[in-house]
């Protein structure tokens, strides 16, 4: 027998009850949870119900970018209600034959990916578990820093303006100049989002995202924030860096790529 699902979008769905949906899992749907609060006029969502139940939703945003989450089930029911040819897909890896089924794969979200499709593994860590290492001298950046960020960095001055105003951001220093950054450019209720850890490309391989990023978490923690990361399973070195700080695995893992329309 055949499961019914409806599908509606989220105007005719009370919209409490699916923040409720939401928030049994901030982790898994923060992104969700942000575009809705603080960029709704460009959020659109579907809402699959099965029996009157939530089992699952699909957002798109700004007219670019999709999320599937939920049921496996409701997703090819709810991907005919994209209307995009050249998507970036952000969904479960149980949703992957539905997706695509309409999209192909084209590039992964992160470079360091293997194939087509970058696949990340959602990590968070805590007060109890967070070891930081620093060896470099490290501050928390501030508007006054922004000029240094632009000579480092170039156009990542804009990403660390963002954390400096609605989130944070931490750099470490070699030899008196500004040579890693992580930044944090939303704290989304309590869930403080790692966006970003860079490094000067020629200074790699000396700790200093390692020192960045401590700083950077032990500075969350103190604020009573739960730090998040999404991590491509590919990406080693960053990978190290987290697993060295005890970052755990959520159990949470998404797959990301740039794809269209067969």
């Amino acid at each position: 027998m055949k499961t019914s699902f409806r599908v509606l979008p989220l105007e005719k769905v009370d919209e409490k009850r699916f923040l409720d949906f939401l928030h049994k899992d901030r982790v898994l749907h923060i992104f969700t949870i942000y575009d809705l609060k603080y960029m709704r006029e460009k959020t659109e969502v579907w809402v699959a119900l099965r029996d009157d139940a939530i089992v699952g939703y699909l957002l798109e945003f700004d007219k670019r970018i999709v999320h599937a989450r939920g049921d496996p089930e409701t997703v090819a029911r709810l991907l005919p209600f994209v209307d995009l040819d050249e998507p970036v897909v952000s969904a479960e890896p149980d949703h992957l034959a539905a997706v695509e089924d309409i999209f192909e794969p084209v590039e992964p979200m992160d470079s360091s990916s293997k194939g087509k499709i970058t696949t990340f593994l959602v990590m968070r860590t805590d007060a109890e578990a967070f070891q930081p290492v620093i060896r470099h001298r490290v501050r928390r950046l501030g508007t006054e820093d922004l000029e240094e960020v632009s000579e480092s960095f170039g156009d990542l001055a804009e990403t660390v303006e963002k954390a400096i105003q609605g989130g944070v951001a931490f750099g470490a220093y070699e030899g008196g100049s500004l040579a890693s950054l992580a930044t944090v450019p939303q704290i989304i209720e309590s869930i403080a989002l790692i966006r970003g850890v860079y490094t000067v490309p020629s200074l790699s391989d000396r700790g200093l995202a390692t020192s960045t990023s401590s700083a950077l978490v032990a500075e969350l923690i103190r604020l009573g924030k739960e730090p998040v990361l999404w991590v491509a399973k590919d990406n080693l070195p960053a990978r190290r860096i987290y697993e060295k700080t005890v970052f755990r695995r959520t159990g949470h893992v998404l797959l990301g790529f740039k794809a269209k329309r067969r």
